[in-house]
């Protein structure tokens, strides 16, 4: 009797393994969100963006579904596609092969993004090569200006927060007086972003919601500049903040009860308040 418990519970044991290794990290979700914009522009109701986050390309069950995960992003219809950071991990010498596939993503209006702190810790400017050369356009303490006649959406950008030189003042320096979205790796520079009054909604990865997500106890274990907002959608004063579970994992693959994803965010404009 005692024999076959046991061999039960080594049964029970490996098939949990298996789903936290080979089944949750390939099982992708997408998440659908509304967003209530104050002041938004009237072209941009409706508006649609796909977040996306640490691709962390380098890792071999990363690289593989790649492409799957390029088609069901397209399959999406965005407007305009955002990628916050962590592109890569490991080493340089496949960066251009492993990049490759994200050259068939594609918006009207671009696939934007920053860089993360894998990204550095490989080296910033290969990886900046490597992404640009698959017509991804990064923004690096800038902003680029999506117009639809006379309506105007700032998308920007600031550096990675724990290696680079994150600088919002200059990534909105010169930007016209409309709605602004933040692309920031670290989800924590949230309450840097919320002091200018210009930024609508921030968009962030990095913790990848913790990858093993306990009933009662939450996230095991979160990187630096993400233990605030682990995961999910925040308001942080007049700022919104959501942060992606992310697409891919570290090297360590492993993913429990905190699924893979990537976001469909889709802007509304807010209700005038009432006089």
């Amino acid at each position: 009797m005692l024999t076959c418990r046991r061999a039960a519970l080594v049964s029970v044991a490996a098939a949990f393994g298996l789903y936290m290794t080979r089944v949750e990290p390939r099982w992708l979700r997408v998440i659908r969100l509304r967003l209530a914009v104050p002041d938004l522009p009237p072209a941009f109701e409706g508006y649609r963006i796909v977040h996306v986050a640490d691709l962390h390309l380098g890792v071999a069950l990363n690289d593989a579904r790649l492409p799957a995960l390029v088609e069901t992003i397209n399959a999406q219809g965005a407007d305009l596609i955002a990628i916050t950071g962590d592109f890569v991990t490991g080493q340089t010498a496949h960066l251009g092969d492993n990049c490759r596939s994200l050259a068939a993503l594609h918006a009207p209006d671009g696939v934007w993004g920053c860089l993360g702190n894998h990204d550095y810790y490989v080296s910033p400017r290969l990886v900046r090569e490597a992404i640009e050369h698959a017509r991804i356009r990064l923004l690096i303490n800038a902003h680029h200006v999506v117009q639809r006649g006379p309506d105007r959406l700032v998308i920007a950008g600031v550096d990675d927060v724990l290696r680079g030189r994150p600088d919002l003042g200059a990534a909105l320096a010169g930007a016209p007086d409309a709605p602004a979205i933040l692309l920031a790796h670290e989800p924590d520079y949230a309450r840097v972003a919320a002091a200018d009054r210009r930024v609508t909604l921030m968009l962030a990865g990095h913790t990848h919601g913790g990858q093993v997500r306990l009933p009662g106890l939450g996230a095991l274990l979160l990187p630096q500049l993400g233990h605030v907002y682990p995961a999910g959608m925040y308001q942080v004063g007049s700022l919104a903040l959501y942060v992606t579970q992310g697409a891919g994992t570290g090297r360590f693959v492993i993913r429990l009860n905190c699924r893979p994803e990537i976001a469909v965010i889709t802007l509304r404009r807010a209700p005038e308040p009432a006089r």
